[in-house]
């Protein structure tokens, strides 16, 4: 079997991204700064729910008490150990942020794909992330999460339903620059169906801009999800960041106890913070809008 031109770009051009998507992290401060940040959260995270000996859901006579020796980020208006509720909380958190950033991720990419490689898909795919993109988000969210049962499943299906046009619109334009390079051209001549090009030309080459736009949304999806839950949509009795939060405001607010309200906002606020760093550094790299010319 010969081995053409085209095929030789097409096999290494996958291999480049990627090591420039490694690059883009480790050699940019921001992105330094970000993954050291996560990865303390990470670490904190595991070692906090293997070292703590209290349940998050343990009622004890020490109401509202200030951080201590005993209890490190003090306890709630009914004794709650706060550093296990934000311990094991973060678990649920993340994986519904997670979760719907990946799912917005996965759905933008293919329909901007898709959209942006055959023009008779390209007038609707557009028109649905146009609807979508004409509603806020948060209030969306808060109004269909008032209707239904607010599992963590159905707020994932929600982030994932309203986010991922933003993603959509980014990759069509790239795969619309992407289709016009003359390696394509030539797997195009060399006999490639349309289909084979998409998915082992097109979607290599802007596959890159997807990773950026995940940590992006990693970020977003944790601001949204706590939010949510501060606000009372879902099931503020289950143990998460949002649901701590959503406590502190009914009793900690009142009551002085600041610590209830800072302490879970940092963990929120440093968690997204990393995220955004690192995905701002990879969207800055493979975002063409962004690039300084």
């Amino acid at each position: 079997m010969t081995t053409t031109s085209a095929d030789v770009v097409i096999e290494e051009r996958p291999r480049n991204r990627l090591r420039s998507i490694y690059s883009s992290i480790f050699s940019s401060r921001l992105s330094k700064i970000g993954l050291c940040m996560i990865v303390g959260i990470i670490v904190f995270i595991v070692a906090g729910s293997l070292l703590t000996p209290y349940s998050p859901y343990a009622i004890s006579v020490s109401i509202n008490k200030p951080p201590s020796y005993a209890h490190p980020f003090g306890t709630d208006y009914l004794g709650h150990d706060l550093f296990s509720q934000i311990v094991w909380g973060a678990y649920p958190s993340l994986f519904v942020a997670m979760g719907g950033a990946l799912g917005s991720v996965v759905l933008g990419f293919f329909v901007g794909v898709f959209g942006g490689y055959y023009r008779k898909l390209d007038g609707v795919l557009g028109g649905a992330s146009d609807v979508v993109m004409a509603f806020p988000v948060l209030p969306l969210l808060i109004m269909l999460g008032s209707l239904f049962p607010a599992t963590n499943l159905f707020i994932m299906s929600l982030l994932i339903a309203v986010l991922w046009p933003p993603v959509a619109r980014s990759v069509r334009a790239q795969v619309a620059s992407a289709k016009k390079l003359p390696f394509v051209d030539a797997a195009r001549t060399g006999g490639l169906r349309d289909i084979e090009i998409v998915l082992r030309i097109i979607v290599p080459e802007v596959g890159s801009i997807a990773m950026a736009y995940f940590i992006v949304n990693v970020s977003l999806t944790i601001i949204l999800t706590t939010a949510l839950q501060f606000l009372g949509v879902g099931n503020p009795n289950a143990v998460s960041w949002g649901s701590t939060l959503y406590w502190a405001q009914q009793f900690g607010f009142y009551a002085g106890a600041w610590w209830w309200i800072l302490v879970p906002g940092a963990i929120i606020t440093l968690t997204a913070t990393g995220f955004a760093f690192i995905g701002f550094a990879l969207e800055e790299k493979f975002n063409p809008r962004l690039k300084i010319i």
